[in-house]
């Protein structure tokens, strides 16, 4: 049986370059028959921060989150302007910490409206088995995740994933306060399956292990490629990280 992905780009990215980025995983549990692939982008045109331009490629480029037209004063008040300066504290949860101190606008707006425009897709294009999330979009995949299980406590809903791959990535917001969720503050837990690839050179690590703190941990698995804040291109890499997720659609019974 096969596996069904939603697949959600980083900030300042879109489908087609998501593609791309992933076209080496996608080939390796493609041919074999184990998944699918569904690619979309954030529903917010964005521009990236100066000096960066070329690093995200040419435009168009999008994002799941903006700050809050009414809050943003200038535009260091966006936390992805602060990408250049990533704190290093102690703790992955006194990174994030540090990271989001004064000075952050909300995004209440967009934040709602990322999930209203996930789950939309999920209903009209669905049904997924598992979601994928690279940087930003691991972080709003995250926060469906905690969605979904917040709705099936309150409406009964079933949640559809079953499994999540998180490439690098930040942790969740609060569905609902859009609160940052870090383990040492909160019990909140995303429950299902997770498989983490993290690079042990990525600066902004303490955000992708922040993440796999508030997962499961004994269904939470860490993946490191040794690199940096990209996704894994290498065949080794790649045939082992593919070996990971066939494990899990075994061990979890994850398919259509």
């Amino acid at each position: 049986m096969v596996m069904r992905f939603l697949c959600l780009p980083g900030a300042y990215g879109s489908s087609d370059k998501f593609q791309v980025q992933l076209a080496p995983i996608v080939k390796e549990l493609t041919e074999d028959g184990t998944a699918t692939f569904h690619f979309i982008h954030g529903p917010c045109k964005a521009v990236p921060p100066d000096g960066f331009e070329e690093y995200f490629g040419k435009p168009p480029y999008f994002r799941f989150i903006e700050p809050d037209q009414d809050v943003e004063k200038t535009k260091d008040d966006d936390v992805l302007a602060r990408i250049r300066e990533f704190p290093d504290c102690e703790t992955p949860e006194d990174t994030m910490r540090e990271l989001m101190r004064e000075g952050i606008a909300s995004s209440h707006k967009s934040t709602d409206n990322a999930l209203k425009y996930l789950v939309k897709i999920m209903e009209e294009r669905g049904p997924f088995d598992a979601i994928i999330g690279y940087s930003e979009g691991a972080t709003i995949a995250a926060t469906l995740l905690l969605h979904e299980q917040r709705r099936f406590k309150k409406k009964g809903i079933k949640p559809m994933f079953k499994y999540a791959i998180f490439f690098a990535g930040w942790p969740p917001v609060d569905p609902d306060t859009h609160a940052m969720i870090l383990s040492d503050e909160s019990d909140l837990m995303i429950e299902i399956p997770t498989c983490h690839i993290i690079g042990s050179l990525d600066p902004y690590v303490h955000g992708s292990l922040a993440l796999y703190n508030v997962c499961d941990p004994d269904t939470a698995y860490l993946f490191d490629h040794a690199k940096g804040h990209t996704l894994p291109r290498d065949k080794d890499t790649v045939k082992e990280l593919g070996d990971v997720v066939r494990e899990a659609a075994n061990t979890y019974d994850i398919h259509m």
